[in-house]
């Protein structure tokens, strides 16, 4: 189940903070799914390998900042997140290792305040 986004400025900001810290390769891997559901109409089904894999061959040449924006517009215009709002999906699908924590960005065993 999943709920649509309904969480303070504040919230935004921590999320996208925390997708901005997603390994690179994490990065390219959720750009390639968000690709692939994009075109998902060329070929009638939601999800294609080969749309999928067109995806990272692309984001291979692209640098991790314009991946996690290109990344965050898609989950900004989508507003998903899980069942109880905790964690945004950064994928199309929801995928459990592809969602970022609305909660303070949490460094060294510390929270830090958004922005630092």
């Amino acid at each position: 189940m999943a709920w649509e986004w309904s969480h303070t400025d504040e919230a935004y900001q921590n999320a996208r903070e925390q997708l901005n810290q997603i390994p690179d390769d994490d990065l390219r891997v959720i750009f390639g799914e968000w690709w692939a559901h994009a075109h998902r109409s060329e070929t009638g089904e939601d999800f294609t390998t080969a749309l999928y894999q067109e995806g990272r061959n692309l984001a291979q040449e692209l640098q991790p900042w314009t991946l996690a924006a290109f990344i965050w517009k898609r989950m900004e215009k989508q507003r998903t997140c899980d069942n109880g709002g905790h964690n945004a999906w950064a994928c199309p699908y929801g995928c459990g290792a592809h969602t970022v924590p609305f909660d303070p960005v949490v460094l060294n065993g510390r929270q830090e305040e958004s922005g630092s």
